[in-house]
């Protein structure tokens, strides 16, 4: 079975050496994908010959993706930097149909979880999808998981640098590395270098913003501390300016610093954001700079410059500009709504980029069906050099698509229900699980969100709204970003009633604001009339094409609470 799995890695990757515009892991990775497998194949069956008790198997399964849910096992595959192929989907839908239910859900934070999964089969799950290079290694547990990207890195002008050559330069110096192995805490990284932050990059353990000096020598400016939870922090910047070649001997020092003084003995302190807080920025920042002193000038952690030239072929774009000519958008009223909100300019002439929301009446957000993914697949094979993008509003991207065969694509689309036009307007709620399927959760989301869609169920109404956003996440976790949505809502309970904290104004696109508190909690029965109420005092107060966050900073959090709460 292995040296077959191994035969078929080889053939998929000769056969996508064709395909650019994504790095395809080489014969060793693909190798380590494969003994991963068998290593986790063997842990599984001595747990289930009952060798290894259940709190031995955790931090096992946890590295390995699987979590224990409300009602089975939850696996987290990853999705490195939110780029995969139309085969890389079809095996995700093959897995749906084959371990789940016939679904999958996508995450804030580029991977894609199926819910229903008997722990008996995993060992063949996770060795059908090494065989098209995705796997589930380190996107739980005490370790560094999936790092993020904007979802849009290559593809927008003014972009400093795309981040996904970077993303996958440190992935190889962390993967497996035997001195971060056991940290205090889960650790998540983010790489950004668009103007805008797609990534919302503060509020991650480690932030990495890509810039240029004044010499105009490209680097990163680093943050460090960043999380929501139960207490929501903003990343310190450590690091105005490291140079591209030094940053893995810089993250080499916040890694160590971090494993060594940061907290073990308090399940709620384990997080790097408190230990920033209790050194103080300046501190932590002092004690990473005489770290970095011994291991700064290290040949071995020296970022290899000519890798780097080499993943920046492979990451590029697949296209190349055209000139299109005698072409005219076509007139069409549904078509032309549906176009302003889920199309953006490509930086390459004759292209567009094309979002497509998965945010449906009554389910999850982010869950797409097995059909749906195949659907996605064979579209993106047609209309888009067969690549997709994943993003943290839990939809996907058709990011080369030419100008002339928007429509067509849009017809299509529409064909199998999935040219939704709210993207980006309240209608498209982000959302956890909730206590639909997760043990965490205190409250439910996804009722929540539905009634929300039900009562601005007037699509000329939601588009009048414009650009606003809802997140709603099931408990202090934190898992739908709720305190950076404009309107956000946590679940928590109170004498066993569900009840929702709400905050306002957040952000991360121009600047980083934690969400400010509206007030006291509300209950389930009156949380939609509170968000129809604050919609409504942004409307009253609006100028022209004002923002939500633009409202507030003028009119502040009054108004709002005073509506809400009379």
């Amino acid at each position: 079975m292995k040296n077959k799995i191994i035969e078929n890695v080889t053939i998929i990757y000769h056969t996508y050496k064709n395909i650019k515009n994504m790095y395809e892991y080489n014969t060793d990775d693909t190798q380590f994908l494969v003994e991963r497998v068998d290593q986790f194949e063997k842990q599984l069956k001595r747990y289930l010959d009952g060798d290894l008790d259940d709190a031995k198997f955790k931090s096992l399964r946890l590295r390995n993706g699987l979590y224990m849910e409300l009602h089975a096992h939850m696996l987290r595959v990853a999705i490195p930097y939110g780029v995969m192929n139309s085969r890389q989907l079809r095996a995700l839908a093959d897995v749906a149909d084959k371990y789940d239910r016939g679904f999958g859900h996508f995450t804030t934070r580029q991977n894609i979880q199926f819910n229903w999964i008997e722990v008996a089969e995993i060992a063949n799950l996770l060795r059908e999808l090494s065989s098209v290079g995705l796997h589930a290694i380190q996107t739980s547990g005490k370790a560094i998981r999936n790092i993020t990207a904007d979802p849009l890195s290559g593809l927008t002008e003014g972009e400093i640098a795309d981040a996904r050559p970077y993303c996958e330069l440190i992935r190889r110096w962390f993967n497996l590395h035997p001195e971060f192995s056991w940290l205090p805490g889960k650790f998540k990284i983010a790489v950004n270098g668009a103007k805008l932050d797609e990534t919302a990059l503060r509020i991650h353990d480690l932030g990495l913003r890509l810039l240029r000096n004044d010499k105009g020598e490209l680097g990163f400016s680093v943050y460090v501390g960043g999380g929501l939870g139960a207490v929501a922090v903003i990343g310190a910047e450590t690091a105005s300016f490291v140079p591209v070649e030094d940053i893995l001997s810089y993250l080499e020092s916040v890694m160590r610093v971090y494993n060594l003084k940061g907290r073990r003995d308090n399940i709620k302190r384990l997080r790097i954001k408190f230990l920033v807080k209790e050194l103080g920025a300046a501190e932590f920042s002092r004690l990473v700079d005489e770290d970095w002193k011994h291991t700064k000038y290290d040949p071995e952690l020296k970022l290899n410059l000519n890798h780097l030239v080499q993943l920046e072929k492979d990451f590029a774009l697949p296209v190349k500009p055209l000139e299109i000519s005698g072409f005219e958008e076509p007139v069409d009223f549904n078509y032309s709504i549906w176009r302003k909100n889920n199309v953006r300019a490509h930086k390459l002439s004759g292209y567009s980029i094309v979002n497509v929301s998965l945010t449906k009446l009554g389910s999850s957000p982010g869950d797409v069906t097995s059909k749906q993914m195949r659907i996605l697949a064979d579209l993106a094979g047609q209309y888009s050099s067969s690549y997709l993008r994943t993003t943290k509003r839990q939809s996907i991207v058709f990011p080369h698509v030419r100008k002339d065969q928007v429509f067509d694509l849009w017809q299509s689309l529409e064909e199998f229900s999935l040219a939704s036009p709210h993207q980006g307007t309240l209608a498209q709620i982000v959302a956890c699980p909730g206590n639909d399927y997760c043990e965490l959760a205190k409250a439910a989301s996804i009722p929540i969100a539905t009634r929300v869609q039900q009562r601005f169920d007037d699509m000329d109404k939601v588009l009048d709204i414009g650009d606003l956003n809802i997140n709603i996440s099931g408990c202090e976790n934190s898992c739908a970003h709720h305190h950076i949505a404009d309107i956000g809502l946590l679940g928590m309970k109170k004498n066993n009633v569900e009840f929702y904290q709400v905050t306002v104004a957040g952000e991360t696109l121009d600047e980083t604001v934690i969400g400010k508190k509206l007030g006291r909690s509300i209950s389930g029965d009156e949380v939609v009339d509170a968000i129809e109420n604050i919609v409504n005092v942004y409307l009253e107060n609006r100028d022209e094409e004002e923002r939500f966050k633009e409202v507030f900073k003028r009119i502040g959090l009054k108004p709002f609470k005073e509506r809400v709460y009379g």
